[in-house]
């Protein structure tokens, strides 16, 4: 907690999520596979930047290995966010305790680290039967010294309405972006404001569809290897077209945009992705934590509405709950 409060850090309001880290040999789908040297590259860029907040879990291949064996020297020196309940994205979210026991094991021993600064309950249902039980078993680790923070990251940010009555976390991740704005839509920004709770948001740029390089391009292709590739191409185009407009009324690239929007809320932080080390340079631009002028925000929220009179099946990477 006292890192979220007191560190000076210039960058301590970005955290670096590992999902694209996961290695050549993982058979998840994530983004390009990347080398062991890249992986390790990415990493050190992050630390040479003030990064020193990582997110990962065990759904993200062997990304928790290659995070262990960098942060051994240094592990004192990095906060380190996990997941529990999640097995696989193709298997039932599963929170019970002789599962979370197992994964936290497996975790530390990924890590290297004999404690986990951040466990997150991975998506839940707030009606899961086995969500009480999971907060008790994780309350009991913390008393252990196991984990110091218990955690939950959001499938809808409108979820934490009710996940607020079964327990107070003190670290909420959702998904915040120009053209995802239910964190605004429902309030629920003021409850985790309101519960004193740490929220940081992810897919900023919307999984590297909010960038210049990306909307450049004339055709649409990923790599088998990449879960996009299995996204619905008519909400790419979507996206694709509203990012667009959203650049010419702010006339400006569209990551400075995407990364200021999200940085004139007021949150703790973001989590950010990299799968080359140019992406981390990008993300920690001065001018990306600048507050928007209202007049973009606003401009920006009236896009969001129009966009919102689409109705088309949002195509993330689904996991069975």
């Amino acid at each position: 907690m006292q890192y979220f409060l007191n560190n000076n850090n210039k960058h301590k309001n970005l955290c670096l999520g590992t999902w694209s880290l996961d290695g050549k040999k993982s058979k998840i789908k994530s983004y390009t596979k990347l080398s062991e040297k890249e992986i390790y590259e990415i990493l050190e860029k992050a630390i040479q930047k003030n990064i020193h907040f990582f997110d990962t879990a065990p759904v993200y291949g062997f990304s928790e290995k290659y995070l262990g064996n960098f942060i051994k020297k240094i592990r004192d020196k990095v906060i380190i966010a996990s997941k529990v309940g999640c097995e696989s994205f193709n298997k039932k979210i599963n929170f019970r305790k002789k599962n979370i026991l197992n994964q936290i094991e497996n975790i530390q021993k990924n890590l290297k680290s004999d404690y986990i600064d951040i466990i997150q309950l991975y998506n839940p249902n707030p009606k899961d039967k086995n969500l009480m039980s999971a907060v008790e078993l994780l309350e009991e680790l913390k008393i252990k010294k196991k984990i110091k923070l218990i955690g939950v990251t959001l499938n809808k940010p409108e979820d934490y309405i009710e996940l607020r009555k079964i327990y107070k976390f003190k670290f909420i991740q959702c998904n915040f972006n120009i053209l995802d704005q239910r964190l605004l839509d429902h309030k629920v920004l003021k409850y985790i404001k309101k519960d004193k709770s740490i929220i940081y948001a992810r897919t900023v740029l919307n999984f590297g569809l909010f960038t210049e390089n990306f909307l450049s391009k004339k055709k649409l292709f990923f790599s088998k290897s990449d879960h996009r590739s299995k996204w619905n191409k008519n909400q790419i185009y979507i996206w694709k077209h509203y990012a667009k407009l959203i650049r010419n009324i702010t006339n400006r690239n569209i990551e400075t945009t995407s990364y200021r929007f999200a940085n004139s809320y007021k949150l703790n932080g973001l989590i950010i992705g990299a799968t080359k080390k140019e992406h981390i340079d990008e993300a920690c631009k001065k001018k990306n934590f600048i507050s928007l002028p209202i007049k973009d925000k606003n401009n920006i929220r009236k896009m969001y509405k129009k966009y919102k009179l689409i109705n088309l099946k949002k195509p993330f990477y689904q996991i069975k709950l």
